[in-house]
């Protein structure tokens, strides 16, 4: 093999047996982490080649607009802004309380953290199954919200939609992209930004759709209606999910093409991949590695330990981070802050505002997916997060003048960048680290979004009811939210720094740094 050979004098074989007992909690949660393998029997991968009941064989195509229905489903979450004043108004009597939007923080934070936890095990189970325990459990989560309406408790709201519902969100979102960027090894940012456009366009249905249930039903009954809805179409979905037959996938990261991106190799030339040394770990560059071999290119596989320990990681989680900050906080508040400011009359129906965001949020994630693949990951996340920075700066100035359709374009903008740093994140990570990491490090990656939800929503929350309440102003004041701008640009250009020391390539990130490399 070229890389051993190559590297010969590196390399230290260790065929040492794993023990199959686990002394300890912390060795069962590396053995989780670790083995991430999906099994199959040979009957099982005859099995999965067709779909309705053996009738149709399973196409690449196909899975696309399953998980795109799927996410779509998902992505109703999106829609949560047309809840806030009317769950305010059923448990307070208050529309003005700004307690419901609380959810809508606790649901992201959720999914983050489920993906970051159920994500090695999405990684070695049937996308299908995880489609039908999604579907169940977003479902759980919308009648435990309605039992907690009905009975006017705003804390089994937030245990229902936000935590139980977040669950299901985690499990479905990181399951279903999965499957679409491991039936499209050439192709993946196109294919999961395509997917997850599903997750955006959610809010350009669903806020007409919640706007006509909470017309026609009371609120509680508005979110069983919505809870069922869901299910049904998603398990419906899941029944025709299915994983790509084995040897469709780039197992790795491709030795000999690690200048190009991963998406510019031709996955059909590893089709046939053969593994000749597989089991054996080796050490290279101070890393422990797995090294792969096939006819053509020999293959880095790069264990999760491996990459979830990288540096480069962890600088990617705080560039994703960043880019979702103002994402989260403007689309959880859009409709009351532009109520607030502009009042009732405004040039545009709310409904409106809210539906063309969603457009926008599905929009950024199928274009910069789509163009990543051709300009490579970085510079198109580079793009994102310059462009928030600027489109926050023109905001600070816009916002006092009460410029409603600058202000209004602006924020779609703003939610372009937000979709489009999501819709590239996943082929990130699949190029970087491979695609049988993806789902456990997309997991861990979603915690970016965890903290951006929660943190970010409650300290914008917390900053508003502070001016709103010892400062003296009120919601109808600009400076309420042009404050706001501040720290979040901060937090942009800490991005864009973070972004650019990352090392994209395999070369940079596996072997020794030289002098004077960043």
């Amino acid at each position: 093999m070229k890389i051993i050979e190559e590297l010969a004098s590196e390399v230290v074989f260790d065929d040492s047996p794993q023990n199959g007992r686990f002394r300890s909690f912390r060795e069962m949660l590396m053995n989780y982490y670790l083995n991430t393998e999906y099994y199959r029997t040979p009957l099982k991968v005859r099995q999965d080649q067709w779909i309705f009941f053996g009738l149709v064989r399973c196409r690449a195509w196909m899975i696309i607009p399953i998980a795109v229905v799927i996410q779509f489903c998902l992505g109703s979450l999106y829609a949560w802004s047309i809840f806030n004043k009317p769950i305010d108004r059923h448990i307070y009597n208050n529309p003005e309380a700004n307690r419901a939007q609380i959810t809508f923080y606790i649901a992201l934070g959720m999914l983050g953290a489920a993906g970051a936890i159920f994500g090695p095990w999405i990684e070695s189970h049937s996308p299908r199954m995880c489609a039908i325990l999604a579907a169940c459990v977003f479902f759980s989560g919308h009648c435990t919200a309605a039992l907690g309406l009905a009975c006017k408790e705003i804390g089994m709201l937030y245990f229902g939609y936000g935590f139980i519902g977040g669950v299901g969100l985690g499990i479905g979102y990181v399951a279903t992209i999965d499957a679409v960027i491991k039936w499209y090894p050439s192709s993946r940012g196109f294919a999961s930004g395509l997917a997850v456009s599903g997750f955006g366009s959610g809010a350009v249905a669903f806020s007409n759709i919640n706007a006509a249930l909470l017309r026609r039903f009371t609120v509680p009954q508005a979110f069983a209606i919505l809870g069922t809805i869901n299910l049904v179409i998603m398990l419906m979905c899941a029944m025709l999910m299915r994983p790509p037959p084995p040897g469709h996938n780039l197992p790795g990261v491709a030795i000999e093409m690690m200048d190009q991106s991963v998406t510019d190799i031709n996955y059909l030339q590893h089709q046939t991949v053969q593994q000749t040394i597989k089991g054996k770990s080796t050490t290279i560059g101070g890393q422990t590695i797995t090294v792969g071999s096939n006819s053509g290119d020999p293959v880095l596989i790069i264990p999760l330990s491996q990459a979830l320990s990288s540096i480069d990681f962890w600088l990617l989680w705080v560039a994703f981070f960043v880019n979702l900050v103002f994402g989260v906080v403007i689309i959880s508040n859009l409709a009351s802050m532009s109520t607030n400011m502009f009042g009732t009359d405004m040039p545009a129906p709310v409904t409106t505002i809210v539906t063309i965001e969603g457009v926008f949020n599905a929009g950024g994630r199928l274009i910069m997916g789509w163009v990543s693949d051709w300009t490579g990951r970085r510079r198109t996340f580079l793009f994102v997060i310059s462009l928030q920075i600027i489109i926050v700066a023109c905001l600070i100035v816009i916002i006092p003048q009460r410029m409603f359709w600058s202000y209004v374009v602006l924020v779609w903008l703003a939610t372009l960048c937000y979709g489009g740093g999501v819709g590239v994140i996943a082929a990130t990570l699949a190029d970087m680290f491979g695609a049988p990491n993806m789902s456990a490090c997309h997991g861990v990656m979603l915690t970016g979004w965890s903290v951006a939800a929660i943190g970010g929503g409650l300290t914008y929350t917390g900053i508003v009811s502070y001016l709103t309440g010892s400062a003296g102003y009120t919601l109808k004041d600009p400076y309420v939210y042009v404050f706001n701008q501040y720290w979040i640009i901060a937090l942009l250009v800490v991005g864009w720094v973070t972004l650019v020391m990352i090392r994209v390539t395999p070369r940079d990130r596996m072997f020794p740094r030289v002098r004077g490399q960043i």
